[in-house]
């Protein structure tokens, strides 16, 4: 284990020397204007197909702190750019590695890895130069182990954790995670979404929340008190109210999968949320939110699972030199959720190196099972941005009453990110 410690503090400290060694380069558009522009692009959250895209296009257009290495790729870039102008379809790749590991385990497994290569596509088709465009989107992507007989998804359960401390790293193959059609209405005042959608884009959204840029605890996240099913077909919309005032909401398959597309398996039992909140203006939904939603989900016959409903009150601010502060707080009924009470505070800050990015997060949960003490889940982070491409994501969670563990364990991870 001091050996294990070691090796992280090594990374950890490799990753703050190199950020510090690199002085803050210009930036031609920054990480605050690259999130009112995705803020605008979507009804959903920041890791949406389509906000992700944005974010990523934006990036390239800023100074880098490795043009070397971009430069190798601009050729693809460049083409991307024309497909997108001369056809309205914007291709985007992406493909993430995660690993972890324990000082603690309950079944003499402590590591898990996985990797995650995914096609994003956003394809617009109406009104393309319009105020009112109509797009195709979808994702397909493969989810697999990397070199170990666990993965970052899987591990919890080695380390007898009620949640997940790697969310969206598993070993599922090949798989079509998201295809619906996305119009915005009132001039982009809305939006609305119908199709294979996943739920957790549309739930408790809040600016930070990106588990293949960010945290990648689920507690962390999203708010342990909320049961979000897997994509499958749902329809959704949202619109302002006011520039300040917004109203969102979905309904979707309550047996949602990831891997099997199916209409409905489980007949007429669905997952419905709605939420009302407040934001300064319409592009600044991702830096300065407050909302309070609410959740329902059918009990699942063929599964055995009970219904359960829940509320939500969350919020996030950011102030000008990029640190952004969040918080939640949840209640939910029934046994389907990790928690029946939750409460999570977090920040996140870029120090000024280039896109760097340093997030720390604690969520406290009274577990819904009983005899179970209540968890606190401990969250922090350093995201290096090696180039417009590139970034490695050092990471540590201690997870305190973990629910079926008599230790607090101690989990260590590194993230490994290229985009084109």
């Amino acid at each position: 284990m001091v050996e294990l410690l070691l090796m992280w503090c090594r990374i950890a400290l490799a990753v703050l020397v190199a950020s510090f060694a690199s002085a803050a380069v210009a930036q031609d558009l920054g990480p605050r204007d690259r999130l009112e522009v995705a803020a605008t692009t979507s009804i959903g959250g920041p890791a949406s197909a389509e906000a992700q895209q944005e974010q990523d296009r934006l990036r390239r257009l800023q100074t880098s702190r490795w043009p070397g290495f971009d430069r190798t790729i601009d050729p693809a870039e460049s083409w991307k750019e024309r497909l997108r102008k001369d056809t309205g379809l914007a291709l985007s790749f992406d493909y993430q590695a995660l690993y972890q590991t324990s000082n603690s385990t309950v079944s003499g497994v402590d590591q898990g890895a996985a990797g995650q290569a995914r096609i994003l596509g956003t394809w617009t088709l109406a009104d393309r130069d319009g105020s009112n465009p109509g797009s195709f989107v979808f994702i397909l992507e493969n989810r697999h182990k990397l070199g170990l007989d666990q993965t970052p998804a899987g591990l919890a359960g080695e380390i007898g954790y009620a949640g997940l401390t790697g969310l969206t790293f598993g070993d599922n193959g090949s798989v079509l995670s998201v295809a619906y059609w996305s119009q915005a209405i009132m001039g982009g005042r809305g939006g609305l979404v119908a199709g294979r959608i996943d739920p957790g884009d549309y739930t408790d959204i809040l600016g930070y929340v990106n588990p293949r840029t960010g945290f990648q605890n689920f507690a962390i996240n999203y708010n342990p008190v909320l049961t979000i099913p897997d994509p499958g077909f749902g329809i959704g919309g949202g619109v302002h109210l006011t520039d300040q005032i917004y109203v969102l909401g979905i309904v979707s398959d309550a047996n949602g999968s990831l891997t099997d597309v199916d209409w409905f398996p489980g007949g007429a039992e669905f997952y419905k949320y709605a939420q009302i909140g407040w934001t300064p203006a319409r592009n600044q939904r991702y830096l300065t939110n407050i909302h309070l939603g609410a959740y329902h989900i059918d009990a699942r016959a063929d599964k055995g699972l009970p219904s359960s409903s829940g509320v939500v009150l969350s919020g996030n601010y950011t102030f000008e030199n990029d640190l952004m502060i969040f918080g939640r707080l949840g209640w939910s009924d029934g046994n389907d959720p990790i928690a029946q009470r939750g409460a999570t505070g977090g920040l996140i800050w870029r120090p000024g190196f280039y896109d760097d990015l340093i997030g720390i997060a604690a969520t406290w949960a009274e577990p819904v099972t009983a005899g179970l003490k209540n968890q606190t889940t401990f969250e922090a982070f350093y995201r290096l941005d090696i180039s417009d491409n590139l970034a490695l994501t050092a990471d540590v969670q201690y997870l305190k009453n973990p629910g079926y563990n008599a230790d607090d364990p101690l989990v260590l991870g590194l993230r490994l990110r290229f985009n084109l």
